[in-house]
């Protein structure tokens, strides 16, 4: 196909607490003709591609696209958690093999364990993957990550001590526990309200700017999309191909009130009309291959 291009109970975090605001700086992240098929029923199912996709260190790119269009495919493909069929994934210029040390993943439940303190859920992958020295000497850091979220004052709390968005923002921590250079998120507030869905946005937009973490985001949300990203990937129906991408040109770090501007419903409606071509090729079979 070708590509278009167009141009309540969260305690509040500090913006000017930086503590966590570290050296790191986001890493690179490249796709080049990256296909996905796999076998159901001994037929083989095209699911995504051939998608080629380069981000910039720092910069965040959200994937928008229908359910089932391969958007969490291809984030798990740049995460080493599935392997491409075919094409090359690279991640800060390292061919992507396993897991990259320069990845942080975030998922659409927080999955915090419930025995643990909020603070040892945070140090969780330092423990399994430097052991339980190592997690206790990361303590003063988890303790700033959870500072830079307005977390500081439930360190020893249990998750079920914490409301939905107040766990999701302990995710965000263990999340960048390790320092990754890229952030990978599959729908991460997708099961909150929208108020507090909101305000996570914020917070999240926040802390990469802070961070200078690179981001990919996966959403259905048109209007989310365009307020987190620098960049609006927009991808067809099955199978997934980028329909065209959106470069947001509105100023960070970005209100909630922005989302009123005529300025972003433009953007919103240039994302609206890509998915429809998406739509629309792929119910025609017109897609280039």
């Amino acid at each position: 196909m070708p590509q278009h291009r167009m141009t309540a109970d969260l305690p509040a975090a500090d913006p000017k607490n930086s503590a966590a605001d570290g050296p790191a700086t986001g890493a690179s992240v490249h796709v080049h003709d990256v296909v996905r098929t796999f076998t159901r029923d001994g037929e083989t199912v095209h699911a995504l591609g051939p998608v080629s996709l380069d981000i910039e260190p720092g910069e965040f790119v959200a994937l928008l696209g229908p359910s089932g269009c391969g958007k969490s495919t291809l984030l798990n493909i740049i995460g080493g958690l599935l392997p491409q069929t075919s094409g090359v994934v690279q991640v800060g210029g390292t061919d992507v093999d396993g897991v990259p040390d320069e990845v942080g993943m975030m998922f659409q439940k927080a999955v915090l364990l419930a025995w643990r303190t909020i603070r040892e859920n945070v140090l969780l992958p330092i423990e399994i993957s430097r052991g339980r020295k190592a997690a206790k000497a990361a303590t003063p850091r988890a303790d700033e990550l959870l500072d830079l979220v307005g977390l500081g004052a439930f360190a020893d709390k249990m998750p079920n001590e914490l409301s939905g968005g107040m766990q999701q923002r302990a995710a965000i921590c263990r999340m960048l526990i390790q320092d990754p250079g890229v952030l990978l998120l599959d729908e991460p507030f997708g099961a909150l309200d929208e108020f507090t869905r909101e305000h996570m946005n914020v917070e999240l937009a926040r802390i990469c700017k802070l961070t200078g973490r690179t981001a990919v985001f996966v959403t259905h949300a048109i209007s989310e999309a365009v307020f987190l990203a620098d960049r609006v990937v927009v991808m067809s129906a099955r199978p997934g191909r980028i329909a065209g991408i959106v470069d947001v040109d509105l100023i960070k770090p970005r209100d909630p009130e922005v989302m009123t501007s005529a300025p972003f419903q433009n953007y919103v409606r240039e994302a609206r009309d890509l998915l429809k071509i998406g739509y629309d090729a792929a119910s025609s079979g017109t897609e280039e291959h």
